[in-house]
């Protein structure tokens, strides 16, 4: 009789929603998070300077809400149901990559083609190696290279991290509980930061894992507690006792506006630190570092739950017909809003004029793309690889 090492008391079960539960708030927000990241890129001539202008310059958040939504929704879908198994893991990359990867090829080689069409022979090989690193999302990995392409694209080289990881962390988390969720994210951050001290100085690599602030500001290493975050959020979500409700069947949405107050104020103290934001590094101050990649996620998580359990006016504003359409379109918008539409609307009018009418024509035009373009291919790479154009 042999004898073993008691096991670790796994967590305790969860009563997950159901893989399919729709959440029409989050979908509106997904929205808001790519119309901040326009104004981020596309600012009025007219705000050069002034704290309007500095506001708007903090809207690298929409990219740090999108991965805390990103947390919440894919756990939500697949954390009760994980496996580390060929037929469990096949089903759940082709849909990540599915929902993410063809619209992207198509826009970012668009652009590319743009960019380096026709080939020269004296450029060919380099030439050919960014397209290549650029269509293949390795480039994020680049302190130098993650912009080649559409530039804001490098988040989803940070995406599709968590998507590879994702699977690890809500084993652990079932194992080992939040003792798990810990040691995934220092495990992580070690991990980022080994990385960084054994490529950083050599050249030959062409900026792989290049700076510490490149670390932190553009890769899933730094940048894993926004994921976490959302993870943990669809636990609460899953684990939540029955609401307190008030006499009139209405409750204090005090996580709202809570939330809703602690996001907007580290958007105003980062616009007062005025962080220098480096082209390659981003930002370079470690305050505003802790700020954008720790405080804002939290304050964000904390608005979400609240548009998860209580009843407010933003809410239901985010949860319109409209904002739901917006929604939905808002992963096209994100990518095309930087693009050979851009290029040329700077080329016919110059930048920073006209652009209530460019966003306007974006949002007309991400929606054509969503429904004709990307919605279709989703569905056309599922039903030839799973059979099924589930998501």
């Amino acid at each position: 009789m042999s004898a073993s090492l008691p096991a670790a008391a796994p967590a305790a079960p969860l009563t997950l929603p159901s893989p399919q539960a729709y959440y029409p708030a989050l979908t509106g927000l997904r929205a808001v998070a790519a119309y901040l990241v326009f104004l981020l890129h596309f600012r009025p001539a007219s705000l050069h300077e002034g704290w309007a202008n500095r506001l708007m310059g903090q809207f690298y958040v929409g990219v740090g809400m999108f991965f805390v939504l990103s947390g919440f929704l894919i756990a939500t879908r697949y954390q009760g149901s994980v496996q580390l198994t060929r037929p469990w893991l096949r089903q759940y990359l082709w849909k990540r990559f599915a929902r993410i990867y063809p619209i992207f090829f198509l826009l970012n080689g668009q652009l590319l083609w743009h960019f380096y069409w026709p080939l020269r022979a004296a450029t060919a090989a380099n030439s050919l190696t960014l397209i290549v690193l650029s269509q293949s999302l390795l480039r994020g990995f680049s302190r130098t290279l993650k912009f080649v392409g559409i530039p804001q694209a490098w988040s989803l080289t940070v995406e599709e991290c968590f998507y590879l990881a994702a699977p690890l962390l809500f084993l652990a988390w079932r194992r080992w509980g939040r003792a798990g969720a810990v040691g995934f994210v220092l495990g992580t951050v070690s991990l980022g930061l080994a990385l960084t001290a054994l490529c950083m100085g050599r050249p030959a690599l062409h900026g792989l894992f290049g700076s510490y602030h490149h670390l932190f500001n553009y890769t899933f290493f730094g940048r894993v507690l926004e994921f976490v975050l959302g993870v943990a959020l669809a636990r609460w979500w899953a684990a939540r006792p029955a609401p307190a409700v008030g006499p009139a069947g209405w409750q204090w949405p005090w996580r709202t506006l809570a939330g809703l107050l602690l996001t907007s104020l580290t958007v105003v103290v980062l616009a007062w630190v005025h962080p220098h934001d480096d082209w390659y590094d981003g930002l370079l101050l470690p305050q505003a570092v802790v700020l954008k990649t720790v405080i804002f996620p939290a304050a964000m998580t904390l608005l979400l739950a609240g548009l998860l359990a209580e009843r407010s006016w933003l809410r239901a504003g985010l949860a319109t017909p409209l904002l739901q359409a917006l929604g939905r379109s808002s992963y096209f918008f994100y990518l095309f809003h930087i693009g050979t539409f851009s290029i040329w609307w700077k080329e016919r009018f110059g930048w920073g004029n006209y652009i209530g009418w460019q966003f306007l024509a974006t949002v007309v035009l991400s929606e054509i793309g969503y429904r004709l373009l990307e919605e279709p291919l989703r569905r056309w790479v599922l039903a030839r690889t799973l059979g099924s154009p589930a998501r």
